[in-house]
């Protein structure tokens, strides 16, 4: 039985908050260029998946910058190996069980793993075939760490590299 990581109280909420607000800053040349880079890099993507590798569900708290450059970054790992990792950010799971969610989740878009991360539950999920739970355990306990330091980037893309190198052997 794999046991659920609870996240240390308002953790992930400040997180998202946090970037919510420092997506709010000015579009500059250099933002733009990325933006049109990474959506050439989201538009492969989708032909592969419609609704991309990252996905905030949590009503454009994340900064979309950070969901563009997981998506690049996801999207290339599919190119180069041909596994599909994605991360789901919500706000909740609405009383279900968060790895129920994140298995659910992980079938509808046919992925070798998934991060679910539920902000208001203050809980997440690293779920996938072939993954045992102490890689899960420590993975998660490295994103809880970054989301604990205010640092929901660093977290989310902690997972991701995680992933990354254990589907990428």
């Amino acid at each position: 039985m794999k046991l659920t990581h609870i996240i240390p109280a308002s953790a992930i909420g400040l997180a998202l908050t946090l970037s919510a607000c420092s997506g709010e800053a000015a579009t500059t040349e250099t933002d733009e260029a990325t933006e049109e880079s990474v959506g050439e890099t989201a538009d492969a993507a989708a032909e592969h998946d419609a609704s991309g590798y990252a996905e905030d569900e949590t009503g454009g708290l994340i900064d979309a910058g950070l969901i563009a450059s997981l998506n690049e970054k996801l999207a290339g790992f599919h190119a180069d190996s041909g596994r599909d990792i994605h991360i789901i950010a919500a706000m909740t799971t609405d009383g279900r069980d968060i790895e129920e969610v994140a298995e659910e989740m992980r079938a509808e878009r046919s992925a070798d793993a998934l991060i679910y991360v539920a902000g208001a539950d203050q809980a997440l999920a690293i779920v996938g075939e072939g993954l045992d739970e102490a890689f899960t355990t420590d993975a998660e306990v490295a994103m809880i760490a970054h989301f604990e330091e205010d640092e929901l980037a660093e977290g989310l893309n902690s997972g991701a590299d995680a992933l990354i190198a254990r589907l990428g052997n």
